[in-house]
């Protein structure tokens, strides 16, 4: 830096300085996280936050769910579905009367690069953990569930266990899914947030979704 920009650094700080300082004195408005303890409450208030997101909410039982799930592969036309590795439902989809070819996420990237992003209509997830106050999905990812796979097919179903539904992100510090994680003695690591799909706006505000993520997000809430 020359000894003339220096100077001039110096007078425009001093400037900002020497301005004379308003202090308001505000009260902050009072807030506390949502919070309920009814389960059907919590699945009610995600489903509404979610479906406001554009995110499709299909509520099923853990009778009919591989139904649905069936169902919704065959409506939709799907020609894939990729999954993670010991995803639970990979046996029952690969058994299914399916047209839809059942694929597993079970490689470094470098391998699978060109069928994630060019040949792959949808991914498939078990959520371990969602946020009713806020409709968002907590999914914890690593070998078995790979960061790409919710985040590069232009669809992602997700399927949730309403139990598995927490009020408020304090609520999932003290779940069962950050103990697991081991997250309540180290820093968190790996966690996706998902609240509907990809979406973007530009400067107009013209929103427009799938732009660097999943166009659709379809969530099966499941009772038990």
């Amino acid at each position: 830096m020359t000894n003339q920009s220096q100077q001039a650094r110096a007078a425009i700080f001093a400037k900002l300085k020497a301005a004379p300082r308003q202090t308001v004195s505000v009260p902050l408005p009072e807030w506390q996280a949502w919070q309920d303890g009814d389960v059907n409450v919590r699945a009610d208030r995600l489903a509404a936050c979610m479906t406001t997101a554009h995110t499709e909410i299909v509520r099923a039982t853990s009778d009919n769910l591989l139904e649905q799930l069936v169902a919704c592969l065959r409506e939709n036309g799907f020609k894939n579905l990729l999954l993670g590795k010991d995803n639970p439902f990979t046996t029952d989809l690969s058994h299914a009367d399916l047209e839809c070819e059942i694929r597993t996420y079970d490689q470094p990237i470098d391998g699978i690069k060109g069928d994630l992003f060019n040949h792959t209509d949808a991914s498939l997830s078990v959520i371990p953990a969602a946020i009713a106050d806020t409709g968002t999905l907590a999914l914890v990812t690593g070998e078995k569930e790979p960061r790409a796979l919710s985040l590069v097919p232009p669809t992602h179903i997700a399927i949730l266990r309403e139990c598995d539904i927490v009020s408020n992100f304090s609520d999932l510090m003290t779940s069962a899914l950050w103990q697991q994680a081991g997250w309540d003695t180290r820093p968190p690591t790996n966690l996706l947030l998902i609240s509907g799909p990809s979406k973007t706006a530009d400067i107009q505000q013209t929103l427009a979704y799938g732009a660097h993520g999943p166009k659709r997000l379809i969530v099966f809430m499941v009772k038990e």
